[in-house]
C-alpha cells in the first residue's frame, strides 16, 4: 500500500466509526421509545407458548412490517457462591434435585442452557416448590428487584398479515 492508500484508508475508518457510533446512539434512542411503546401497548404471549414473557408487536405500515418488542421474563442466575443466602435458599427448596440445576466450578454454574429449559427443569422436578424456587433463582439489582431483558426482535420483523 501507498502512503496516499493507507491515508486514505485512515480517513474513510474514522469516518465509519463516526457514523457507526452516531448511528448507535440514534437506534439506542429509538429502540427506547419502542420499548416505551410495548409497555404503554397491548402485550401478547410470546409464540413459544413453553416461554415466559410478552410482546408488543410494533408496526410499520409505510414498510408493512412488525418488529416484535420481547419483553423476556426475569432473568434466572448463572452461578451462585456457596455459604450466601441465595445458596442457602436454594438449596433447601431444591432439596436432592439441587444438582440438576446447578454443578460445582469455582463457584456453582447453572446447568441448564437457559432460563426457559431451567424453568421447565424446575416444575418437573419441583412441582409445587417450583415457584419459590425459581424466585431465589432470580437476577437482582443492587434493590432487590428481578433484572429483565427487554429485546427489539429486529431479525424478526415479518410482513403485517
Amino acid at each position: 500500500m501507498t502512503p496516499q492508500q493507507i491515508s486514505t484508508d485512515i480517513e474513510r475508518g474514522i469516518e465509519l466509526r463516526a457514523t457507526i457510533k452516531s448511528a448507535q446512539a440514534e437506534l439506542k434512542n429509538i429502540e427506547k421509545r419502542l420499548e416505551q411503546a410495548g409497555l404503554e401497548g397491548d402485550q401478547i404471549p410470546l409464540q413459544e407458548q413453553d416461554r415466559e414473557g410478552r410482546q408488543f408487536l410494533a408496526r410499520s405500515p409505510k414498510l408493512g412490517l412488525v418488529v416484535p418488542v420481547v419483553f423476556e421474563s426475569d432473568q434466572i442466575i448463572a452461578s451462585v457462591t456457596p455459604d450466601t443466602e441465595t445458596y442457602r435458599d436454594l438449596t433447601r427448596e431444591a432439596g436432592e434435585h439441587f444438582p440438576a440445576f446447578f454443578r460445582p466450578t469455582s463457584a456453582l454454574a447453572r446447568v441448564p442452557k437457559d432460563g426457559q429449559t431451567y424453568r421447565k427443569h424446575a416444575r418437573e422436578l419441583l412441582g409445587e416448590f417450583a415457584p419459590v424456587f425459581i424466585q431465589s433463582s432470580l437476577q437482582r439489582d443492587k434493590s432487590g428487584i428481578p433484572k429483565s431483558r427487554v429485546l427489539i426482535a429486529w431479525d424478526n420483523a415479518k410482513p403485517i398479515a
